[in-house]
């Protein structure tokens, strides 16, 4: 069943509404991944492939990446900054198969073990762990 939404449809030709708060502008941002600097991949590969690493240097380290990034994005004018999604330290596939029901793991390589890794499937019904 759809959902109503609280919001009155615009105008039919109306211009888009601006805050006040942002001066009448249109305000900037990005969303997904950002690129993770290559030592903040090497203690994420360590945590998934179940080896040691030094958690506060992993703490660190995320927190330095955050910033730094968080400062380009000032740098070159964003209006709304992120942290890139540094914070999410598994990838979207694997966050599906530790928090939902209903995905299994299939094998890492396609026939040959050539090729991309494969995403998990459904077998089964969807819910919430």
């Amino acid at each position: 069943m759809p959902v109503k939404s609280a919001r009155k449809p615009a105008r039919k030709g109306a211009a888009p509404r601006r805050s006040p708060a942002s001066g009448g502008r249109i305000l900037t941002t990005h969303v997904g991944s950002l690129v993770r600097p290559l030592r903040l991949r090497e203690f994420l590969a360590a945590q998934r492939d179940g080896r040691p690493y030094d958690e506060a240097a992993f703490e660190t380290c995320l927190h330095d990446s955050v910033a730094e990034v968080v400062r380009k994005q000032a740098e070159i004018g964003l209006d709304i900054v992120n942290d890139g999604e540094y914070g999410k330290t598994i990838s979207w596939s694997h966050y599906v198969l530790r928090r939902l029901s209903g995905f299994e793991q299939r094998g890492q390589r396609e026939a040959g073990g050539r090729g991309r890794a494969r995403p998990p499937r459904i077998r089964g019904i969807l819910r919430r762990l």
